[in-house]
């Protein structure tokens, strides 16, 4: 049966239950007296509570979506779109106008009655088997429990939902379930319904089918699998499968087994980290797992997703550089593939926000951080392919930086308009220099020096390495320009030399009504969350006065005006947004006090993460605060948050650092913890490592021979098999 264009309008009825079933799609129904359509709540993507366990794999981006109460959204609605393509949570290819998610929902039928998911009756959370991310949804419905697990394998598009019903009570059941294929009608205005194959299929801007591995009947929008009779004490199960761009046929031929055995694979292949505190083998697992959800197979990566629909160099090299760690070399390679040839011009000049700007606002940040992230690729995979293949647009990302309209020869540092946040003249941003500027420049172009020793250029590697070195004394020494002021880091200087203290828009009226910068009398600069970036990235030393009064002003931007915890971005007084904290830069901060030995913070920050919207389920809002929506987008998850929760495991608490030469270990477990084991991989090979917590002396074994340890610290040649490393600090 085929439901043509105009025709397939005019289905919008559920009609998939006996008039003698409750129907559990009829919440949130519209008033009567209603004059005007209604969206439902599930197209806002911060409703308070709401939660979303992503899973994806570069080809289906999909999200299970937890909420508290109705007026958040429905409870247990799946959210399914194509990597490829960016969007807002309201244009997911399960979303209805007026029902939401409502119909993306597993149902049981029994007795007469319909069941879906209640969240004050029902639980999800994550599972691993055989490391497989899987979210687990289990609730109740009548006499049964309902079990239902849903994965994603890792090269197909597709999303395994298998269900196991048991049979809690001392009488048989009869159950039955249903699941409706309805589509977005903005974008699925095809539908095609085979009642041989028992499939369903809507087509339009993509192309999406349902189907069951058990025997199943089909209606004009759904599918009904029976479980049959459950025994007193029994269960059964069913699986389906819902698909994007894939074929049932093109499924068959594969099969599920294969599937899960790829998957399999693909995880145990990659980074793992088991500690004796199961909150951080959440945090660690689930940025792992959100890394590949959130990145296209062509690199293609939204800044935030439902939220910008625009992509970023900054954001997408720090994706690389996590990804790079955590051993999903392939995802890192695609990005920094698509940075390269489509964000990158011959001139080196960068994309921020999927555009160009003129060189007085362009992110000078993000030079130096795709510089970083092509370095941290080479030296975690041992490839240089990509160097060698783009060596003349690697060289211009570095040459850049250093022409005259944003550097003087003589002092060596960065200026221009535009502030690490995105605020420009418009905001009351000067010409000047922004510390984080220079920070990432010092790095990258120093890293760059690395990759043109390597490639040949020993001219180009002195000329950066002096630039770099030179940025770094004036950052740091300057009698008129460095970035230190009071004894701490400040975030800019204007190009007088002067300390800029505050931010003046030219019309303060012009900023969204209510923020801190339409309101406020003065807006104050600093503190601002990336003055870290010295002490994170190891360009100050981590214990130094300075580094330790930067921290200490940290501080201020804890509970600014709010009291639920975690660090703004930067003086609210100088918002241009909502007040509210912000994860990722709370992230910088962490991984700083952790290099300064502040394990109290750490912990302050790392159980902020855990307990905020978004902890449970491991997807983080860009920020936690009201934001006027328009003129601002909305809220949405932000994936950069994934990878610098990687990197702080992996860099700081792992300390596993290879580099050109050799191989850096230098672990430290956080207080409160005894013990941690790891896999990490280095050149393709896996290094094994056990860090213990013991009153003898530090010691290490690596691969059953006693080593010694410099400083806590490791230095090993690059492997080239697999290694066993034991260390007992």
């Amino acid at each position: 049966m085929s439901i043509q264009r105009r025709d397939f309008l005019k289905h919008v009825g559920v009609g998939a239950l006996a008039t003698t079933v409750h129907s559990p799609f009829a919440g949130l129904q519209r008033s009567p007296k209603a004059k005007e359509q209604q969206l439902h709540p599930d197209f806002q993507s911060n409703n308070p509570g709401t939660e979303y366990y992503f899973l994806g794999n570069g080809k289906i981006l999909a999200a299970l979506q937890s909420c508290p109460k109705p007026e958040s959204g429905t409870h247990a609605g799946l959210l399914v779109m194509s990597s490829e393509h960016f969007g807002r949570k309201i244009s997911t290819y399960l979303y209805h106008p007026e029902r939401g998610l409502q119909n993306s929902r597993f149902v049981v039928l029994m007795g007469g009655r319909a069941y879906a998911p209640e969240y004050e009756k029902s639980t999800i959370h994550w599972e691993y088997p055989e490391g497989i991310p899987t979210v687990v949804l289990e609730w109740g419905a009548g006499g049964c429990n309902v079990r239902e697990e849903l994965f994603c394998p890792i090269q197909d598009a597709a999303i395994v939902r298998t269900v196991t019903l048991r049979n809690t009570t001392a009488s048989s059941i009869d159950a039955s379930s249903m699941m409706l294929l309805y589509p977005n009608l903005m974008y699925f205005d095809e539908y095609h319904v085979d009642r041989v194959k028992m499939t369903l299929t809507a087509r339009g801007y993509q192309s999406m089918q349902l189907f069951s591995l058990n025997d199943a009947t089909v209606g004009d929008r759904h599918m009904n699998v029976p479980f049959g009779a459950i025994a007193p004490g029994g269960e059964k199960t069913i699986t389906l499968i819902m698909t994007l761009n894939l074929p049932r046929e093109q499924w068959e031929r594969k099969g599920l087994a294969a599937m899960r055995d790829e998957s399999k694979q693909y995880w145990q292949g990659h980074a793992t980290l088991h500690t004796d505190h199961q909150d951080l083998n959440h945090l660690f697992n689930c940025s792992k797992s959100g890394l590949r959800t959130a990145v296209a197979q062509s690199g293609k990566m939204d800044g935030g997703i439902w939220q910008y629909n625009m992509e970023w160099v900054r954001d997408q090299s720090m994706v690389a550089a996590g990804t790079a760690m955590s051993g999903q070399t392939e995802i890192a390679e695609a990005l920094l593939r698509r940075m390269i040839t489509q964000s990158v011009d011959d001139d080196g000049k960068t994309v921020d926000s999927s555009r160009h700007r003129p060189p007085e606002t362009m992110e000078l940040d993000q030079n130096g951080e795709l510089l970083y992230a092509l370095w941290m690729h080479w030296v975690w995979t041992g490839s240089d392919h990509l160097i060698k293949e783009y060596w003349k647009k690697i060289r211009s990302v570095a040459d850049y930086v250093l022409q005259p309209k944003f550097r003087d020869p003589k002092v060596g540092l960065l200026k221009n308009s535009r502030e690490f946040w995105e605020r420009d003249p418009g905001f009351g941003v000067k010409e000047g220099y922004e510390l984080a500027y220079q920070t990432w420049n010092i790095v990258g172009l120093q890293l760059a020096a690395d990759m043109a020793n390597h490639m040949g250029e020993q001219g180009k590697a002195k000329e950066w390495t002096t630039a770099s070195d030179l940025m770094q004394e004036s950052f740091l020494r300057h009698p008129k320009f460095s970035l230190v002021d009071g004894g701490r880091f400040v975030k800019r200087r204007l190009a007088t030399g002067e300390v800029q203290r505050t931010f003046e828009p030219p019309n303060r009226q012009s900023m969204p009504k209510g923020m801190p910068l339409n309101v406020e009398t003065t807006s104050y600069c600093d503190p601002d969350a990336a003055n870290v970036l010295p002490i994170m990235l190891g360009v100050v030393e981590a214990k130094s006065p300075l580094a330790s009064r930067t921290l200490e002003s940290m501080e201020h931007l804890w509970n600014q005006r709010w009291t639920t915890g975690g660090y703004a971005r930067y003086d609210v007084t100088s918002e241009p947004d909502s007040p509210g904290p912000w994860p990722f830069a709370t992230m910088f901060i962490a991984r700083s006090y952790f290099e300064a030995g502040n394990d109290d913070k750490v912990w302050r920050s790392l159980n902020w993460l855990l307990n905020v919207q978004g902890g449970k389920a491991g997807s983080w809002l860009e920020y936690y605060g009201d934001r006027p929506t328009p003129p601002l987008p909305p809220v949405g998850i932000v994936v950069w948050t994934w990878s610098e929760i990687l990197m702080f495991f992996i860099h700081h608490m792992l300390g596993v650092r290879p580099n050109p030469r050799n191989l850096i270990v230098r672990p430290r477990l956080l207080t409160g913890l005894n013990e941690l084991t790891a896999k990490i991989v280095v050149h393709g090979q896996d290094v094994t490592l056990k860090v213990v917590r013991s009153a003898a002396v530090p010691a290490a074994i690596v691969d059953g021979k006693s080593v010694a340890l410099v400083n806590g610290s490791l230095t090993l040649p690059l492997p080239r098999r697999p290694v066993s490393i034991t260390i007992t600090l």
